[in-house]
């Protein structure tokens, strides 16, 4: 026997307590081997096959484990990866009667620390057995070392104030910084259970999630809001974790914390309270018109209203639709936040948001000598991904299709889906400019009393760059928030001018009010106009019928200008819903366009029929011609030629097309 290599094991075994299994079928070979093991170890265990290895193992923790191969029940080699499923890092010592290399793969494959034939080599089996307890020593420094590290750190790094309490939640410390924010002295804390300083208003869930969590060896991490001696309200970002000796048991708890109170919104605690939710449901409130109680209030007003309707919204809704988490968001804007609760239907769930709804209009909010009653519009999101984007999306899209309840999921991906296709919209947009494909086509313009195309409207497309032509509705509306949409003003005027100075027609320009807001576009159109009179008198401007013109002194301004040249002015889809005649008459038209509403039902609908005759009377009176738009079938043009509309345009007389010069 190599003494200098017992002297080593030995003292490495002086340094450890290490627990040895010792798996061997052969009663005299286990006899003879444990006799030699016992000089080595302190602790043995044996066992005479690998069935009965495995089940003691599984109950006990071993930090080394030496076997022979060939067993009855179970061969060592299958106990062995059954064992290192359990502790993957647990050294094996392979002993065998057989030199097969089929077995000698099977344990490189496993990862033995060593393959000893039979008869023992006391001096193989000492090296194996030396370098597993090296083994064994580094590994246990590492993860006595990470555990003290890995507890240090958390309290280090999160260090503000700091208790501890035993497994039943009793505090045996307080540091200075929790007793100076709590308000309690040392003595009023030390032996009294935690809950001393929780907050009535946060729910007992709360609480069964932390204890669950940190009672499974896992570190809880969170806001919650404690109570001070006092009374008052603190918020507090905490991290919770268990203390665990080096067997993996929890000794204690400790708690650190940092005081996040002036910095708190509810916003902020609703972010990590949805965090914290495995299936959250938000349900996002908005009070209509809120703007008019702006108006009518001051700001100290609107707030205590607010906060006295966070105060009673409890009460407002029924017992199965409790929310249990409510934020005054201000401006009007609340948000109440739950756990899903998946036995209810779609439907269920709305009727309960409708009885809720109901609620706060019969209820009046009472507050300083106050009584107001409100609306509100209700949005609810329950996929936890971009939840409140969707939920004050729900809210917007409520507000613009006048919905008091909305379902927001999936409004986010929705937009971000629309914006990749805006994008795209615009690459085609200026790709079209770039490479001058902003093309027009032309409508004609059917005289009912001559029976000819006399006149033509100018439409704008453009053609992509695999010589698709767009229409204007995928792509106009997109251009005028952008740069592109004067480039694109300014190539169809081009393209106008040029065809009107080739047929020597009458030919109309689509413009809008950014256009005529736009100096650079109404110079050019001017420049175009004074360089040649003669297309100037052949060119009809298309204003369209907007009740949300602002600026009316520039519009003014502009026809006046026009007019100076001989340039006539159409008033597009007039009665449209929205007619101020006044404003009308300022600016002296020479064609009224009847909206395509009015004109495609005329001849199912008489009120269509009344409205496009008492305007061709108007128009008459005034001297304005009128221009029936969308006559899509001889029965239409019948019809607005038996009123006395001068003008037709519409698939029966002539789609866009271009035109050949």
């Amino acid at each position: 026997m190599d003494k200098e290599l017992l002297n080593n094991i030995l003292k490495l075994k002086s340094q450890l307590k290490v627990k040895v299994l010792y798996v061997e079928d052969n009663d005299d070979v286990r006899k003879e081997t444990l006799d030699l093991l016992s000089e080595l170890f302190d602790y043995i265990q044996t066992a005479s096959n690998g069935l009965d290895g495995l089940e003691k193992f599984k109950n006990e923790k071993f930090d080394l484990v030496i076997t022979d191969i060939n067993m009855p029940k179970m061969n060592g080699i299958d106990m062995a990866k059954e064992i290192k499923k359990i502790d993957k890092r647990v050294p094996i010592i392979m002993v065998t009667a057989f030199s097969d290399f089929k077995y000698l793969a099977e344990c490189i494959k496993i990862g033995v620390y060593g393959y000893i034939l039979k008869p023992i080599d006391i001096n193989q089996l000492m090296d194996a057995i030396y370098a597993s307890l090296e083994k064994i020593k580094l590994r246990k420094e590492r993860d006595s070392a990470l555990q003290l590290l890995e507890q240090y750190k958390k309290i280090i790094d999160e260090s503000a104030t700091v208790t501890k309490t035993d497994l039943a939640g009793i505090i045996t410390y307080a540091n200075d910084k929790f007793c100076e924010r709590s308000g309690y002295k040392r003595e009023e804390l030390i032996g009294k259970p935690h809950n001393i300083v929780r907050h009535p208003d946060v729910p007992s869930s709360v609480f069964r999630d932390l204890w669950k969590t940190i009672k499974s060896k896992k570190v809880w991490h969170g806001v919650v809001k404690n109570r001070t001696k006092d009374g008052k309200a603190i918020y507090l970002k905490a991290t919770i974790s268990p203390i665990l000796d080096e067997n993996g048991k929890i000794q204690e708890y400790i708690a650190v914390r940092q005081d996040i109170t002036e910095f708190m919104n509810p916003k902020r605690l609703m972010q990590d309270k949805i965090k914290e939710m495995k299936n959250p449901v938000l349900l996002y409130c908005k009070i209509e018109d809120y703007d008019d109680l702006e108006n009518f209030y001051d700001a100290d007003t609107i707030e205590k209203l607010e906060e006295k309707f966070i105060e009673i919204s409890p009460s407002l809704f029924s017992e199965s639709c409790y929310f249990p988490f409510k934020y005054n968001l201000g401006n009007g804007e609340f948000a109440f936040l739950k756990e899903n609760d998946s036995s209810k239907t779609l439907n269920e769930f709305l009727m309960e948001l409708k009885a809720f709804q109901k609620n706060i209009r019969k209820t009046p909010i009472k507050f300083e000598n106050h009584e107001q009653y409100i609306d509100m519009i209700l949005s609810f999101a329950k996929e936890k991904d971009h939840i409140i984007e969707n939920a004050k999306m729900g809210i917007k899209k409520g507000i613009e299709r006048k919905i008091d309840i909305i379902m927001a999921d999936g409004l986010m991906q929705e937009m971000k889906q629309k914006a990749k296709e805006n994008i795209e919209t615009l690459i085609t947009i200026k790709d079209a400019i770039d490479n001058n494909r902003v093309i027009c086509h032309f409508q004609p313009i059917y005289n009912n009393k001559t029976k000819k195309v006399e006149k033509y409207e100018s439409l704008v497309r453009i053609i992509d760059k695999n010589g698709n032509i767009i229409p204007p509705g995928t792509f106009l509306t997109i251009a005028k928030v952008s740069k592109y949409y004067k480039q694109i003003t300014k190539a169809v005027a081009e393209r106008t001018f040029r065809t009107i100075k080739t047929l020597n027609m009458e030919i109309s320009l689509n413009l809008s009010e950014i256009d005529i807001e736009d100096k650079n576009t109404v110079e050019f159109i001017l420049n175009a106009l004074d360089k040649d009179k003669n297309m100037a008198k052949k060119l009809v401007i298309e204003l369209l019928e907007d009740e949300n013109i602002e600026n009316q002194t520039k519009v003014k301004k502009f026809i006046k200008e026009i007019k100076s040249f001989g340039v006539k002015i159409a008033i597009d889809d007039f009665g449209s819903g929205y007619s101020n005649f006044s404003r009308l008459l300022e600016y002296e038209p020479d064609y009224l366009k009847i909206d395509a509403s009015l004109i495609k039902n005329i001849a199912e609908n008489k009120n269509s029929y009344n409205i496009v005759e008492i305007i061709k009377s108007f128009a008459d009176k005034q001297g304005f011609k009128t221009i029936a738009e969308f006559v899509e079938s001889k029965t239409i043009l019948n019809i607005v030629t038996d009123i006395g509309i001068d003008y037709s345009q519409g698939y029966y007389i002539g789609k866009p097309a271009p035109l050949k010069l």
